[in-house]
């Protein structure tokens, strides 16, 4: 019995569907005995994707990661009853067979293919949240509300509402500001808050083509979303943090201030960061000074009508940062060769 293989952790009552929501925890053996069999009950349901985010996932579960907890639903006969919480243990454990996968289908379909790999561990935790609802209709509706009731946030969206919580440098000489329009913020301490969040995003996703114009936004976003994931963030030996430190250290220089303020400069800095930030940390200002003004006299010598500025800034930028040990001690007209390559 599933009871036996399942723990129970809460009860709450959901007035708006005359139901309840339980939490609880069990095996990735229970979830593929009885939760994977509920995929598809429903014509609604999304049909299993087959893309690279969840490739990855499945790499991840077999490596020991905790995925978020999947939701399941059940209608329930507990009308004018009154019912306790082992009462309601048991329906679920008897009746999971009539339930329907509210939240997770795609998960449950990788660990489905993780399972099949020789180096899985049945024994892994997997939570679950159970939505017991009165009728169909009331379930139907929460599934609406979940699911479809608005557009699921795209990874910049996210960031851009977690940037508060994320940015915190009360012990650093950066101040960020929200602005509206695109006035320039003139403080020598201040930075735009929106360059700081396009900046991040650049790094999470290792690509300076956070926001191109010629692709459709949600496209855009599946796009950035996939190179977060393929960036590999968890396996990082730094973090944004540290980067954000450097920028504090090599900003005491008015000229370098100015210039990672402008916000192609800083998205480049944050992608090209990525492989060089530990020797960036023990290099001498003068030298990143003169280097960075090198590279400026360079680029100055591009034919703008030639290229996208933009784009071109942002690339060589983040090449030369990736690069700085090789080319820190060039000279204008070599690095004009190097940022011809570049380009």
């Amino acid at each position: 019995m599933m009871r036996d293989h399942m723990h129970f952790h809460t009860v709450d009552i959901d007035n708006v569907i005359d139901g309840y929501v339980v939490t609880g925890d069990t095996t990735y053996r229970v979830a593929l005995d009885h939760f994977a069999p509920l995929i598809g009950r429903l014509d609604m349901q999304r049909d299993a994707l087959n893309t690279k985010f969840y490739t990855r996932l499945e790499a991840d579960i077999i490596r020991g990661c905790v995925m978020p907890p999947i939701t399941i639903a059940l209608i329930h006969p507990f009308e004018g009853q009154e019912i306790d919480k082992n009462g309601i243990y048991d329906f679920i454990s008897a009746n999971i067979a009539e339930g329907f996968v509210l939240d997770g289908i795609q998960r449950l379909n990788t660990l489905i293919n993780a399972s099949r790999h020789p180096d899985f561990d049945e024994s892994r935790p997997i939570y679950v949240n159970f939505v017991l609802a009165l009728s169909k209709d009331r379930l139907l509706y929460r599934m609406i509300t979940l699911n479809n009731g608005q557009r699921p946030m795209s990874a910049r969206h996210q960031i851009d509402v977690l940037a508060d919580a994320f940015f915190e440098f009360d012990h650093l000489n950066i101040h960020l500001v929200a602005e509206k329009g695109n006035a320039r913020v003139r403080a020598p301490d201040t930075f735009k808050k929106a360059d700081f969040v396009k900046g991040y995003v650049a790094y999470l996703s290792n690509s300076v083509s956070i926001d191109n114009q010629k692709i459709i936004e949600e496209k855009m976003d599946e796009l950035i979303a996939s190179r977060i994931i393929e960036s590999d963030i968890p396996t990082s030996k730094i973090e944004f943090s540290d980067v954000v430190e450097l920028i504090n250290k090599i900003s005491a220089r008015p000229m370098l201030r100015d210039w990672i303020r402008v916000q192609n400069n800083f998205i480049g800095f944050c992608v090209g960061i990525r492989a060089s930030l530990i020797s960036l940390q023990s290099e001498e200002i003068e030298q990143i000074e003169t280097s960075i003004g090198n590279f400026e006299r360079a680029f100055s010598s591009i034919n703008v009508s030639k290229v996208n500025l933009g784009k071109v800034r942002r690339e060589t930028v983040s090449k030369f940062i990736e690069h700085f040990d090789q080319v820190k001690n060039l000279d204008e007209f070599s690095l004009l060769d190097k940022v011809s390559d570049w380009i």
